[in-house]
């Protein structure tokens, strides 16, 4: 069930959450809290990743669009990728773990006894992984701009899958909503703690950034004039 994660933390460790901080002002956690959720019911509307992020993230997005769990940076730095295919890699990546995530954890609970992974994945998943040379070795180098982007069409290929063949009751049924539970106890963060700053999103030290807690989505806010944003999400 979890080939999520063998996949997408392989290569950057910078988008593991954080330590546990003490919790900031109430009033601020409770405004990135509503932002949080609004944001999961439009994906689970839209089943769009790109879509939500495009609505809800702030505006300087570029660094968090180089934390993909994918690249490093000195494979930015070999490859000399653009600004726009940067953020296609980052909008792919993430739309392929969240609706892969959102499908498995809606069908199944985490703490089940059964062991079917191959059952879960729809079979189309697996033809399209058998055949992709970037899921037959996770120590695999992309060696030029073109490899990035066949990256890209592969995992927009799976992410149509999963858009086509999304359980009926996916991030509504009572499979989803226990392991959003087990998943939340187990962070061992609060619902919602701060942080000074980031340096994987470029928000200075003296910015508060608000953590949210919200199972497989979790939410790194920061406040730009008066709104909450969302400077990017974590994948544990």
């Amino acid at each position: 069930m979890w080939s999520i994660l063998l996949f997408l933390l392989i290569a950057n460790p910078c988008i593991t959450v954080p330590q546990k901080i003490p919790s900031g002002g109430a009033r601020e956690n409770v405004r990135a809290a509503r932002v949080a959720d609004r944001f999961m019911e439009m994906f689970r509307k839209t089943r769009d990743f790109g879509i939500v992020w495009k609505r809800f993230r702030m505006s300087d997005p570029s660094c968090t669009h180089r934390a993909n769990g994918l690249l490093t940076q000195s494979d930015y730095e070999r490859l000399k990728l653009g600004g726009r295919t940067i953020e296609k890699l980052y909008i792919a990546t993430m739309n392929f773990y969240f609706l892969q995530a959102a499908s498995e954890l809606s069908l199944e609970r985490i703490d089940s006894q059964s062991d079917s992974a191959q059952s879960i994945a729809p079979r189309e998943i697996e033809r399209i992984e058998k055949r992709s040379k970037f899921f037959q070795d996770d120590e695999r180098q992309i060696h030029n701009v073109n490899e990035v982007k066949e990256l890209i069409r592969t995992l927009d290929k799976l992410t149509a899958v999963y858009r086509r063949q999304m359980p009926k009751a996916t991030m509504t049924s009572s499979a989803w909503r226990e392991n959003q539970k087990y998943l939340m106890a187990r962070s061992g963060m609060g619902h919602a703690d701060v942080l000074n700053g980031n340096e994987t999103f470029c928000v200075p030290a003296q910015t508060k950034l608000y953590i949210i807690d919200r199972g497989i989505f979790y939410f790194y806010m920061v406040e730009e004039r008066g709104k909450m944003r969302v400077a990017g999400l974590g994948i544990d």
